[in-house]
């Protein structure tokens, strides 16, 4: 079924579809930013829109609760947009949102119900003038999927409230009171072209995975296309003189990357061994991969007859590089079982400008193993002879002990479900650690609908999980 016509709540479904139908992949954020504040302005409040074109919308209280204390409500308007068809530019183009009933999922690229549907139940509460709640402030920060960068430029001096609901989780009845820091690092390596003598080139693709966001399912041991590629790339080069002359993989850095696509150019006389290692390599790694990522699949072509590839020596150094880095889980928690406690991704791969560029998102939940890992990613690039650019790292968001809005969403939730929430932490980031580093006294808890592989095309948002989510959220406000 085309569309989300007829689906409840029809507030929210109605405001989802008009945000898929505005591309806002992170950067590309200017047109959805302007949408929302004109859409505030039109609803009647006072809405700020700063030069990071961050949202802030101040929703004056319900009759006679004007004097209680003022509650934040935040998510991001940017979401990270793939598609199947690497040849879309997504910058231009506009999600095809559909569902099963179930489900509402995307057609051929990924949904952006992280964090589209906190945005649309944020517009909602802006249209919906019968709800009861006290002084609200609408956070819609920006780039939050490219480091947060929104939130970093955020003016915290903007808002009067202390106490805040993020609504960027996606596991219904599970409360997240604590997530990861991290930090990213884009190393460059430069290689020195050649020109090609006798030999032949092939491409090599990498495709089937399931890929995942890098935080939250990045201890389920996928595989990394772009790993793939440097350990494929190692073997041809050491065994038969192969040269690099062109690789691409991953779209975001916070995304296990499901793809990618290498060309190579293998002298003359060695085309049957590089296909014999090919083979090999592909049964080694299905094997390896058994139970955590089944459809991996190599496949190969002719390449382009490129005239132009990088050196013998420039090839064995980059691929030497991509084995060494690190990649995937670096520890778990001592404290907490099942919590992985430090990793990192390599999401992005490729080559411009005579270089090798290759992006890391690093993740801890303790300030100091993150800056280990940097300082180990920094390392092993410079030892390649690469040059590393360090983001700013984003601080981790520490568990609070004594939390009365916990306290409170709890008591409201267990009235409604009949059961507990769960509390936990997480290895993903979220923008809670940095407003709490810079507001005394912040309170605060992350919720949402259950969604699966999101930053994927197989991202997926539950119907029936969605609207009890909106619903719980009212009764909150009401309460």
């Amino acid at each position: 079924m085309a569309g989300l016509s007829g689906l409840e709540p029809g507030i929210i479904w109605g405001n989802f579809e008009k945000l898929c139908g505005i591309p806002h992949g992170s950067y590309n954020i200017d047109d959805i930013s302007d949408m929302l504040r004109t859409f505030a302005e039109n609803e009647g409040f006072d809405c700020v829109q700063d030069e990071e074109k961050n949202i802030l919308v101040r929703v004056p209280a319900s009759a006679g609760r004007e004097d209680e204390e003022t509650l934040i409500l935040q998510g991001h308007m940017d979401m990270v947009a793939v598609h199947d068809d690497p040849e879309v530019d997504m910058k231009g183009h506009a999600i095809k949102v559909t569902h099963d009933d179930e489900w509402v999922f995307a057609e051929g690229s990924s949904l952006g119900g992280d964090d589209g549907i906190a945005v649309a139940m944020m517009m909602a509460i802006m249209q919906d003038k019968s709800l009861s709640h006290p002084p609200l402030e609408l956070l819609i920060t920006t780039n939050e999927e490219v480091g947060m960068e929104g939130a970093v430029g955020f003016d915290v001096s903007l808002l009067k409230g202390k106490t805040l609901i993020n609504l960027d989780s996606e596991d219904e009845g599970i409360f997240t009171c604590g997530c990861a820091g991290g930090v990213r690092v884009v190393s460059s390596l430069k290689l020195e072209s050649t020109a090609a003598g006798k030999g032949c080139f092939k491409k090599i693709e990498i495709s089937g995975l399931q890929g995942g966001h890098s935080g939250q399912m990045i201890h389920l041991g996928r595989a990394n296309a772009n790993k793939l590629c440097g350990r494929i790339l190692y073997e041809l080069n050491r065994e038969c003189g192969a040269c690099l002359v062109s690789v691409a993989g991953g779209s975001a850095a916070n995304a296990i990357p499901a793809s990618a696509e290498m060309e190579v150019f293998i002298p003359e006389g060695s085309r049957d061994e590089a296909e014999k290692i090919l083979e090999r390599l592909y049964k080694e790694l299905k094997h390896e991969y058994h139970g955590k990522d089944d459809g991996l699949r190599i496949e190969t072509s002719i390449g382009t007859e490129s005239g132009k590839i990088f050196s013998a020596a420039s090839t064995k150094k980059a691929a030497g590089f991509l084995i060494a880095v690190p990649d995937g889980v670096q520890a778990m928690s001592g404290v907490v079982p099942g919590l992985t406690e430090t990793s990192l991704n390599l999401g992005i791969l490729g080559v411009s400008e005579d270089k090798l560029r290759a992006h890391f998102e690093l993740r801890s939940m303790i300030g100091s193993a993150a800056l280990a890992l940097k300082d180990r990613m920094v390392a092993v690039s410079e030892a390649f002879g690469a040059e590393c650019e360090v983001s700013k790292s984003y601080p981790e968001w520490e568990y609070r002990e004594d939390s009365p809005l916990r306290d409170k969403m709890i008591k409201v939730f267990e009235r409604m479900y009949g059961k507990k929430p769960v509390v936990e932490v997480i290895h993903a980031g979220l923008e809670c650690g940095l407003l709490a580093r810079r507001i005394e006294g912040f309170d605060a808890v992350s919720i949402g609908p259950d969604m699966c592989d999101i930053h994927t095309t197989g991202e997926k948002l539950s119907v029936k999980s969605a609207a009890a989510v909106w619903d719980y959220l009212r009764e909150l406000l009401k309460d």
